[in-house]
């Protein structure tokens, strides 16, 4: 049996426990205390040195005994600002929960530090852990990246729970794999006046509902149709009272596709489109930027050859190599500056069809026994074979 392998399953019950710990004390964004701390206290315990780089942001170096380059791997802390709907024996016990899997990321990037810790002897080079805060809100990558948590790295890789496959599966893409994600809010100002004299004011519903209008025809009439893109709204909010127009209207969205230059030219389009309308309609509008994460670029030539590391972990199964996701990940400002791999590691349960970000999901902890050994195979491969 593949030794890293085996060496993940007598660490089950440890992986278990670290999740079952920040599954219960689920925490958002960059206030990650508890979490922060729990994370650094384990990685002392294996004989590391951690540190916070930035608020929630923990690095530790893996040292090999033998000179080489440094391989990054990152793991995301933060769960989700919403109640759980699970009956288990370490249900969250706040207000946020960890229906993304991070909780799994994390334990299982726990568990590889110490297999690579305890194979040090052997290990050519250098493994940077990464413990990333503010993911779901694509702002920790950056804040770990500007504190250094690149210095000297060479190359990158990542993984993240999925529910298409039973486990032991896991799935990945070549080049573009996830999609950006622009997220805009836009605020109109209208003029308020009575509902039976709109003539007397300026409707911002009337004006929202034209932005809308024109922002969807941006994929249907001017997205190329072998592309893929998406636009969403998920607030159109304004008003509270049959006849009143409403000064003001907010609308908030997003903008997902995976070609660089087509999500380029339809940001630009969004603004004008903003810009004009206010125009037309005699009044202003406001168009805010509230994400601008580019799409995650998996390095064709690294993930080939990490793939060949993955064949040699008996039972683990390549499902899918032309996954994508439409989910955007932070993890794609790291993939601008280093070779990166991303993958997908499979962790179905049967008869629990909830998805990501559903207060019912749940995923199959067998799984992490899995993602340690990949995490450890992929890096002390690497190392071995990049002098």
């Amino acid at each position: 049996m593949n030794k890293f392998l085996k060496r993940a399953q007598e660490l089950e019950a440890s992986m278990k426990s670290d999740r079952h710990y920040l599954h219960q004390n689920a925490e958002v964004g960059f206030d990650l205390p508890i979490t922060t701390k729990y994370v650094m206290d384990r990685l002392q315990e294996i004989g590391l040195e951690p540190k916070e780089i930035c608020k929630s942001g923990v690095t530790a170096l893996i040292e090999g005994k033998k000179p080489g380059k440094t391989y990054l791997l990152r793991a995301d802390m933060d769960a989700l600002s919403m109640n759980e709907e699970n009956v288990l024996e370490f249900t969250s016990k706040t207000n946020a929960a960890h229906n993304c899997g991070h909780d799994m990321h994390t334990a299982i990037l726990l568990g590889a530090a110490q297999i690579l810790k305890e194979n040090v002897d052997e290990l050519e080079g250098n493994v940077r852990l990464m413990f990333q805060p503010n993911e779901e809100a694509f702002l920790g990558s950056k804040a770990m990246i500007e504190a250094g948590v690149l210095d000297d790295v060479d190359v990158a890789s990542c993984m993240h729970m999925m529910l298409d496959y039973d486990a032991s599966n896991y799935a990945c893409a070549p080049g573009f794999f996830s999609s950006s994600c622009d997220g805009f809010k836009i605020t109109v100002n209208g003029k308020g006046c009575h509902g039976a004299m709109p003539h007397l004011g300026i409707d911002p519903i009337n004006v929202g509902m034209s932005i809308c209008t024109a922002f969807q025809q941006l994929v249907s009439r001017e997205t190329p149709p072998k592309e893929t893109a998406s636009l969403t709204f998920g607030q159109f909010s304004g008003g509270n009272t049959p006849n009143i127009v409403p000064d003001k209207v907010v609308i908030q969205g997003t903008l997902r596709t995976y070609n660089a230059e087509l999500r380029a030219k339809l940001v630009n389009r969004m603004q004008t489109i903003v810009k004009s309308a206010g125009e037309m309609y005699g009044t202003t509008v406001e168009y805010e930027v509230l994400s601008d994460v580019p799409s995650i670029y998996v390095n064709p030539e690294m993930l080939e050859e990490v793939k060949t590391y993955l064949s040699e972990i008996e039972g683990l199964t390549l499902a899918n190599d032309n996954f994508r996701i439409t989910p955007s990940d932070d993890m794609a400002f790291i993939s601008e500056k280093v070779p990166t791999v991303y993958l997908l590691l499979q962790a179905r349960v049967k008869d629990n069809p909830y998805p990501h970000h559903n207060p019912k999901v749940l995923f199959d902890e067998s799984a992490m026994t899995w993602g340690a050994a990949m995490h450890a195979q992929c890096a002390f491969e690497w190392l071995r074979n990049h002098k």
